[in-house]
């Protein structure tokens, strides 16, 4: 993002809107997928979005102009879009429910490892000229590989095999996926049975669309949808796309290696969603969900707090540069920069910023700012862990495990869709938030937020943790009481 905004001299709104445009892609993405979920085959679906994957990420490495570079991430979103809401329902299908949480959570695991890996090949190529270019080639030919991958030795869903009739495959799935000393021919035999009867007795509904919002479901719906919109309400969205911009603000990012908090961030991020791998299914997904919001509550607090010592209470309205006189404030207004030598903000002109020596990030120079700006790091990569220990995974767990089988794809569409419209809301109107209620409050409102979504996963969250699906969609309790 920082480096696009240099490249492209991108103003606080076309910053919002590139960052905002991968949500819009998966929005796109998703409504897309809702038409087609049940027509195409759950490996099929994941198989296209690594191609689209692909070819977004060679767009957006070819991109000369803006236009282009919101065209490519856009792409990306719809692959985005699609492999956010298909992997989960995937993975929950084809997990034992005993660890289902377990590998449902691999996938949140997985992408926490991308990013560090991600940001860490920009730092290699970080050195000539063409290196996102290089970034993005290498990143569409992993996205081909992963495609082979997929379509040479992963197999399909169980359940969405036995869904189309296909019960030989659907056997030697399972046979394949189970030790024979785990599971005899006849407890194969058995458990095809079994899930050939709850799926007939789903498709004899007939389901459609519009039974997503009968009474027996518009409960788990509602909740499904809530979690998600909970989870971009947290602040995640901001402190994701912005870090590297609200890292200069910090002082942190003078140099060629500017990556390393980020790389730092990314690796607490999967350290905390690898954690959740050992505990999701002994804690239960709501207890967890619990920790992790209130976790996150308290490092939105301290984070406000300590943007008091670098920004203050500074509005960023200024008709001058002139007129900032912190050096955070002057770095959150795009048109502006400072002069580290006079300690004056000045506006920044592409033919006379060598000569007046703008600094992109800021000088921490004094205890209180020194101590600011750390504590605010801190409180970014403690927010973000705790966010990726529950609350950046668990909602795609429980919107996995809470339909049958005709309606899961088209509801968890329908709950990533909330999602990615609350991702593209809060990242489109970040910056502009944080220039007219100062960056301190803004975190503050993230944080009350996150205090009104604990009330909410206490009051309203089931606990599903080692509940078999067929048994959650069959139990009325889990969509129609709210669980106390």
């Amino acid at each position: 993002m920082s480096k696009l905004k240099d490249r492209y001299r991108l103003n606080a709104t076309q910053m919002e809107y590139l960052g905002a445009s991968t949500s819009l892609g998966a929005i796109v993405g998703l409504l897309l997928l809702i038409g087609v979920a049940n027509k195409l085959s759950r490996k099929a679906m994941l198989l296209t979005s690594s191609l689209i994957y692909a070819t977004g990420s060679m767009l957006a490495g070819l991109s000369t102009s803006y236009a282009m570079c919101i065209i490519g991430r856009t792409v990306i979103g719809v692959a985005l879009g699609v492999s956010s809401m298909i992997a989960p329902v995937y993975i929950g299908e084809l997990s034992p429910k005993e660890f289902r949480g377990l590998f449902i959570t691999f996938n949140m695991v997985a992408i926490n490892l991308g990013m560090p890996v991600g940001y860490t090949l920009i730092m290699l190529l970080n050195f000539g000229e063409n290196c996102s270019l290089w970034a993005f080639i290498i990143n569409s030919l992993l996205c081909l590989c992963l495609a082979a991958l997929l379509f040479m030795f992963v197999p399909n869903s169980p359940r969405d095999l036995i869904y189309r009739g296909k019960l030989k495959e659907a056997t030697s799935v399972i046979r394949r996926l189970n030790h024979p000393k785990l599971l005899s021919e006849d407890d194969i035999s058995n458990q095809v049975e079994s899930l050939k009867k709850a799926i007939q007795s789903e498709k004899g509904q007939s389901p459609k669309f519009s039974h997503l919002f009968s009474v027996s479901n518009r409960r788990s719906l509602a909740i499904s949808c809530m979690l998600q919109v909970a989870k971009q309400s947290s602040g995640f969205s901001a402190l994701q796309y912005f870090s590297v911009y609200l890292f200069k603000i910090l002082g942190l990012t003078k140099t060629h290696a500017s990556q390393l908090p980020i790389i730092l961030l990314g690796l607490v991020q999967f350290l905390a969603a690898t954690a959740s791998l050992g505990i999701i299914d002994r804690l239960g997904r709501k207890r967890l969900l619990l920790i992790s919001t209130m976790s996150m509550a308290a490092g939105l607090v301290v984070l406000g707090g300590s943007f008091m010592a670098v920004t203050g209470f500074d509005q960023v309205n200024k008709s001058s540069c002139a007129g900032y006189t912190r050096c955070g404030s002057c770095l959150l207004d795009t048109a502006c920069g400072w002069q580290a030598q006079t300690g004056l903000c000045l506006l920044r002109q592409p033919l006379l910023s060598n000569s007046t020596h703008l600094s992109d990030s800021c000088p921490m120079d004094t205890v209180r700012s020194k101590a600011g700006s750390w504590l605010a790091v801190t409180s970014i990569i403690f927010s973000l862990g705790a966010f990726s220990l529950g609350l950046g995974s668990i909602p795609w767990v429980i919107q996995s495990e809470m339909f049958n089988q005709a309606l899961r794809s088209k509801a968890g569409a329908v709950a990533a869709i909330s999602n990615w419209i609350f991702s593209y809301i809060w990242t489109v109107s970040f910056l502009h938030l944080a220039f007219a209620a100062t960056l301190p409050v803004i975190f503050w409102i993230y944080a009350l937020l996150v205090v009104t979504v604990i009330a909410f996963v206490y009051r309203a969250i089931p606990e599903t943790t080692g509940v078999a699906l067929e048994d959650i969609v069959r139990d009325n309790s889990y969509s129609l009481a709210l669980v106390k």
